[in-house]
């Protein structure tokens, strides 16, 4: 028992020698990153413990998340003119999706892309009073499927633009899969044809745009698709999203003629998709009916063209290849080469 009374005496003392050997106290911002809850109640708990860093009353910043198109790289310029234009605007965040933030293989399958997305734009939202997609042809598919796979608007994203999107498939990769499949034993000198003369036919990403199929708006978010009527490789066909409001454009300059990339410098295509974030809704569409009857004419004539020109880029390719394991075959078999050439 005296040892007890003993040792409580000194208990005070003790606590203040083992407070002294520790290190000081780490803030909560030192900690490092939350741990990020999963798709629960308690991703709404996440957000609210983020709010107090920002001052009471004043408005958070919003975020525009843009994702490029198949082949497009972390490097190149495709979106610069859009990220000047909202650096005017002010008041938003602009990453690129493969460049400044997450990883995109834009040859890969479309879901690990759009996973990737999905997880991207969730570990961003938390901070920003909101989150803006916008996508440019093959973005849009793996928009599409990041929505299909989780992504919504309960990870703050509000507004989803897409640019020239084959949302319905491209027809473009239908035909390359099938010359492909017709060229049986002459396939992979086919292959290497076209993708020495124009792009690899047989990727993941050409195969699952092949098999894309339109998914409809996803609930709570605004949703525009834009298209320049000179568009060939994203034809009408390919762009329908059942339930989307979607806009064929007139080119307004030279360099927009060329459809697919010309809506990258489009000012029609910024301006509609600006009011589209500023305003969280569909602007209305101020063409009369005359302009728009115009653009739907261009465009079926432009799609048809197209579409004889990819029978004949097929065509071309599927000659090639025969005539690449011809003189493959022949090389074997003739011991000398200019005979077989």
């Amino acid at each position: 028992m005296g040892a007890t009374f003993v040792a409580w005496a000194v208990l005070p003392a003790l606590a203040l020698v083992a407070s002294a050997d520790e290190d000081p106290p780490l803030r909560p911002g030192d900690a490092g990153p939350p741990l990020r809850p999963p798709l629960t109640v308690l991703r709404a708990a996440e957000r609210a413990a983020a709010a107090p860093s920002i001052a009471v009353g004043s408005p958070k910043k919003e975020l525009i998340v843009l994702v490029g198109g198949y082949a497009s790289g972390s490097d190149d310029h495709v979106f610069d003119a859009f990220r000047a234009r909202v650096a005017k605007e002010g008041g938003y965040d602009v990453v690129r999706f493969g460049q400044d933030v997450g990883a995109y293989d834009t040859f890969g399958a479309i879901d690990a892309n759009a996973e990737r997305l999905r997880d991207s734009v969730r570990t961003l939202s938390v901070g920003y009073g909101g989150v803006h997609i916008v996508t440019h042809s093959m973005g849009g598919v793996v928009a599409d499927r990041a929505f299909a796979l989780g992504l919504s608007s309960s990870d703050g994203v509000t507004t989803y633009v897409a640019w020239a999107a084959p949302h319905n498939g491209s027809r473009a990769a239908q035909s390359l899969q099938s010359t492909l499949t017709v060229s049986g034993p002459a396939r992979e000198d086919t292959r290497g044809f076209t993708a020495t003369h124009f792009r690899d036919p047989d990727t993941a990403a050409v195969r699952d745009l092949a098999r894309a199929r339109a998914p409809g708006p996803p609930s709570g978010v605004v949703r525009l698709d834009l298209r320049l009527a000179t568009d060939g490789l994203v034809t009408a066909a390919d762009a329908r999203d059942p339930g989307v409001d979607s806009r064929v454009l007139l080119p307004a300059s030279v360099v927009e003629l060329e459809g697919h990339g010309g809506i990258l410098v489009s000012e029609q295509a910024f301006d509609l998709t600006l009011a589209t974030i500023r305003t969280r809704a569909v602007p209305p569409d101020g063409r009369g009916v005359a302009l728009r009857a115009a653009s739907d004419a261009v465009s079926q004539a432009v799609d048809d063209k197209a579409q004889l020109l990819i029978v004949g880029a097929c065509g071309l390719c599927l000659i090639g290849g025969f005539a690449a394991m011809f003189r493959r075959t022949l090389r074997r078999a003739l011991p000398w080469p200019p005979l077989s050439e």
